[in-house]
């Protein structure tokens, strides 16, 4: 609490002293000099005196009966009131001993005996100037915490001819710092910053500091509590007369609210305050950064609006209020519905477009699908939508159910414009509406055909298990010293009762996105597994069987127990199996995909790393993921006598693979001349249409029957 009190005209001394003549002398002497005195003729009475009519300066004398004037010094300082008031002490003592403790108990002055009374006169005068100086100086300290503390900002400072760093004690209060010592270093300055800031603010203060410019950063604290607080970090420099830098002053502020303000205003921008979606604000601007986006990287994305099928007779029948809450429950379940890899609903940096789900007014939702593979797969994410929009909400009692119709347009085919791109979206919901309710339509023809044709191979693939439409062929696998056949590669085919034969190229990309690609590993597993046990059975040479399975979404397959439940099924010896995976099933979640790939080795099969070279950071997931073999990607094989690059590549695969203790096997050989490179650059293993094509069970039996080629 800051203390004030009303000032005088005129300044009021009070002397405490037991001699009666002295104090005479004094109050005279002080009146010359334009003071009010007043008297006290002992220790205790000069205290009550102070209590009742609190001077502006005591003149104490050190020797006194019953109560000396070091006790009176030190108990008119513990008054209220007597921070401010001077104190002179005035005695006969000269010995140094009793200086120092007058001093000690809170004296502002020491005099002797005799007294010269002029000299007091302006001893007086100087101390009273002096006392009102510290008052207000030290008010004003008082003032500047008070004002630091209301608005939550505490300053710092570094001498920049010592670099002495400063921090005071409402900066340390903001930063969440227990030091009791105001001086610190950088480090502990910057010790509650979060992490993902504090290389930036310590770089930022160290480049400052030696530069001698101020610099303004913002930042993130961790309080006691484990909350964030934002801070706000400034600082100037400050020169001498020369213009010499000699400190940089700082302030920290705690701008916490200011930012909690700010996430408001920007939600109320950019945000539809019923559903916590995007709203069209926001929605056409990201629109705007896809297009750009998109041009520049050449690529495909793809828009859907979405209406809600007779949402006006559910809102005028049930209430508005049943209607916002039916609206709210729609958004929530297309947000659970779209993948983290279609949408977020967040916002991000300029220049790095992302997916988003917004809400552009009524019962009109529109989503952004950015960075698509190809355009028919906006429909599967539209197909998705169908299925889980038409739940039955239970709605303050009343269970409510209803449909959308979806309309896509896609860039840059239907526009390159974001209000083309939306008119042409809202077009396609409209002839949507017209066949039907509860459907999609892109806004071209060509597309929508592309579409049904895509759902019409889903379809058709979950037919094939249940029609044992599916056959698998191997291709040998060849020891490059002897030529003799040590493994062969299962690969699936599907016989089409009316397309032929199709290819896995064709249909294993739409089975992933479906989910029945689960069932088709197990079959491919299971199958191959029995074929090879069959062969043993026959007399035929034992060799290793590798099972080429797609690795979409690997973690989640179960693929262990699929693996665990045809080994016993089928009695086959896991030592005798090979899984082949491809790079991009590294790609995943990392975690949990070791871990899967861990329990395959526990089982004792052999994991092989399928199309080496094509993928991302391909060397160093060697060193993290338990691979057995890496087989060189057909591309560089085929081309390995042509191009040079390739060579050199296929070269440091080599070396790099069996420096690790990995086998290597090369793929797509289809000449002699590339089959002895192969050979001489140390591959161990090789397969392609030089030894053989895939072939049915029946042909790969001669094969076997063979040996080698």
């Amino acid at each position: 609490m800051i203390y004030t009190d009303k000032r005088r005209q005129t300044p009021l001394a009070l002397i405490v002293d037991d001699d009666a003549s002295l104090r005479m002398v004094m109050v005279a002497a002080l009146k010359k000099f334009g003071l009010d005195a007043i008297e006290a003729d002992s220790g205790s009475s000069g205290i009550e005196v102070f209590k009742s009519e609190n001077p502006d300066i005591v003149l104490l004398d050190v020797v006194m009966p019953e109560m000396d004037g070091f006790e009176v010094c030190k108990l008119i300082r513990q008054s209220p009131g007597g921070t401010y008031t001077q104190i002179l002490m005035v005695t006969g003592l000269e010995d140094t001993e009793s200086t120092k403790k007058a001093f000690d108990v809170g004296a502002n002055g020491f005099v002797t005996k005799p007294l010269s009374l002029v000299m007091l006169g302006y001893r007086v005068q100087y101390m009273l100037r002096a006392g009102h100086a510290f008052r207000e100086l030290d008010i004003s300290k008082r003032r500047l915490a008070k004002t630091q503390e209301l608005a939550r900002i505490g300053n710092w400072q570094v001498d920049l001819r010592s670099s002495e760093f400063y921090c005071s004690p409402e900066a340390l209060s903001l930063l969440e710092l227990s030091s009791t010592d105001n001086y610190m270093v950088l480090d502990a300055f910057i010790r509650s910053i979060l992490d993902q800031d504090k290389r930036r603010v310590k770089n930022a203060l160290g480049k400052a500091l030696q530069t001698k410019k101020g610099t303004t950063l913002e930042y993130q604290i961790r309080d006691i509590e484990g909350s964030q607080r934002y801070i706000l970090n400034k600082s100037e420099i400050v020169f001498d007369a020369q213009a010499q830098p000699i400190l940089m002053l700082g302030i920290v502020q705690d701008i916490s609210p200011l930012k909690k303000a700010e996430k408001e205003i920007r939600f109320l921008a950019f945000y539809d305050g019923l559903t916590g979606l995007a709203n069209r604000m926001l929605f056409m601007d990201r629109l705007d950064q896809a297009i750009v986006s998109a041009k520049r990287n050449k690529k495909y994305f793809a828009l859907l609006f979405l209406d809600l099928d007779n949402f006006k007779q559910i809102n005028d029948t049930l209430g508005h209020h049943i209607g916002d809450l039916l609206l709210k429950k729609v958004a929530e379940s297309i947000t659970k519905s779209i993948r983290r890899s279609d949408s977020a609903t967040r916002l991000v940096k300029e220049g790095e477009p992302d997916s988003l789900i917004a809400r552009l007014g009524g019962d009109e939702f529109t989503i952004l699908v950015t960075d698509l593979k190809d355009p028919e797969y906006a429909a599967l994410i539209a197909e998705r939508l169908i299925k889980v929009i038409p739940v039955v909400y239970d709605l303050a009692g009343n269970d409510v159910s209803i449909t959308t119709s979806i309309g896509i347009s896609v860039f840059p085919t239907d526009g390159n414009k974001a209000d083309t791109l939306l008119k042409n979206a809202d077009t396609a919901m409209y002839h949507a509406k017209k066949g039907g309710k509860n459907t999609y339509q892109f806004f071209m023809d060509s597309m929508n055909k592309a579409a049904l044709e895509r759902f019409s191979m889903d379809r058709d693939i979950k037919k094939a298990l249940q029609n044992n439409e599916f056959v698998l062929y191997y291709q040998p696998q060849v020891n490059l010293s002897d030529r003799k056949i040590v493994g062969a590669e299962a690969l699936i085919r599907w016989h089409h009762p009316l397309r032929g034969m199709i290819p896995p190229d064709k249909f294993i990309p739409i089975a992933e996105e479906s989910g029945i690609i689960i069932e088709i590993n197990r079959w491919v597993f299971l199958t191959a597994c029995q074929q090879a046990k069959q062969w043993f059975k026959q007399g035929l040479c034992p060799i290793r069987m590798a099972i080429n399975l797609s690795g979409y979404k690997l973690a989640s397959q179960k693929i262990i127990e699929t693996i665990e439940t045809v080994l016993q099924q089928t009695k086959f010896a896991a030592q005798n199996i090979e899984i082949e995976i491809t790079e991009n099933v590294l790609m995943q979640d990392t975690k949990a995909t070791v871990s899967t790939l861990s329990k395959i080795k526990d089982l004792e099969l052999k994991i092989a790393l399928d199309d080496f070279g094509t993928g991302y950071s391909s060397l160093s997931y060697l060193t993290s993921f338990p691979v057995d073999t890496i087989k060189i990607d057909r591309s560089f094989v085929m081309d390995c006598t042509s191009k040079s690059n390739n060579l050199v590549i296929i070269k440091a695969i080599i070396a790099m693979g069996h420096s690790l203790g990995k086998k290597i096997v090369a793929e797509g050989i289809e000449t002699e001349e590339q089959y002895h490179l192969m050979k001489d650059l140390g591959c161990d293993e090789c397969q392609g249409y030089y030894f053989s094509r895939p072939v049915p069970p029946d042909e790969f039996i001669k094969l076997l029957t063979r040996g080698s080629f």
